[in-house]
């Protein structure tokens, strides 16, 4: 039962199990998914090498094929009519003068051409793809709210701009037992209090009451660690500015869940001008429960 301990899904809901008997996704076979999600380091490295090997393809080119260049002094100034040609840059000191070379020019422009094309299509599709600065709570708690025994978690909005038409739903993930004893994953909707919002400008606070229909009645501590338990939330809506949709998730593994813990406070009054304000500050922590009111 050594898997029953693992962690299936990081913070942001990325699978951590490994997968074995699929080709990963990569530049061989899947090149458009690898180019959009790879990192910035590693796409910006990736032209960098595509520009210079390039450039030396055609510098030998010219070179094997005897190319007569004006002012040409050997293979280095070949490779700087090759850059100046891809870049279709033409300063005019370096020029061919033989139709072998005007041939390789002409395949070499075509190259060149189609490289800006596609760096400039892959550019503009990393860079409008809109995301979600949804702040989610380190930690979900698990304590009494308007008298009834809940899960909570809260969000805020890291941009200034609101998101419109927020919608949120949430799942509880845990190993279950079948009648004939094998173990499954199951997921589990949970009820919110309220799953929307019609502009999400601030913070949002969700609870789900645990009553007699939810999943997590009479859940323990131990019991919710022995089921390798997981909170997961997803949100959507639209960008205020934008008018695109943006989405988010986030995950809460069983030991980032609190029992009888509240939130820290983070609306706040100014002193000075008595005017409300959010604090993000304190937007992770939590605090023990209040006392309750003592009778004489």
């Amino acid at each position: 039962m050594a898997a029953k301990t693992d962690q299936v899904l990081d913070v942001r809901g990325r699978p951590m199990i490994e997968r074995r008997g699929v080709r990963l996704s990569s530049l061989g076979n899947d090149a458009y998914h690898w180019l959009r999600t790879t990192t910035w380091t590693r796409l910006m490295l990736l032209i960098a090498v595509v520009y210079l090997v390039s450039n030396l393809f055609f510098a030998f080119a010219y070179w094997l094929a005897g190319s007569k260049v004006a002012n040409a002094d050997g293979f280095h100034d070949l490779y700087w009519f090759s850059v100046q040609t891809m870049a279709t840059i033409g300063y005019g000191y370096l020029a061919p003068l033989d139709d072998v070379t005007n041939a390789i020019v002409t395949v070499e422009s075509f190259v060149g051409i189609t490289l800006t094309a596609l760096v400039t299509g892959l550019f503009f599709a990393r860079f409008s793809t809109p995301r979600a600065r949804v702040l989610f709570g380190r930690t979900a708690v698990i304590a009494p709210y308007d008298g009834k025994r809940s899960l909570m978690f809260r969000m805020a909005n890291e941009r200034s701009t609101a998101i419109v038409e927020a919608s949120i739903r949430a799942y509880i993930v845990r190993d279950d037992r079948l009648a004939n004893g094998e173990w499954i994953r199951r997921v589990y909707d949970l009820t919110l209090r309220r799953s929307t919002s019609p502009i999400f400008a601030l913070s949002f606070l969700a609870t789900h009451a645990i009553d007699e229909a939810s999943p997590l009645y009479g859940a323990t501590y131990e019991t919710l660690r022995a089921a390798n338990t997981s909170l997961i939330v997803t949100f959507t809506g639209i960008d205020d500015e934008l008018a695109q949709t943006v989405h988010a998730r986030h995950v809460w593994q069983v030991d980032e869940i609190e029992l009888d813990r509240r939130f820290a406070d983070i609306f706040k009054t100014d002193p000075k001008t008595g005017k409300r304000y959010l604090d993000l500050e304190p937007f992770h922590e939590t605090q023990p429960l209040p006392e309750p009111p003592t009778t004489a």
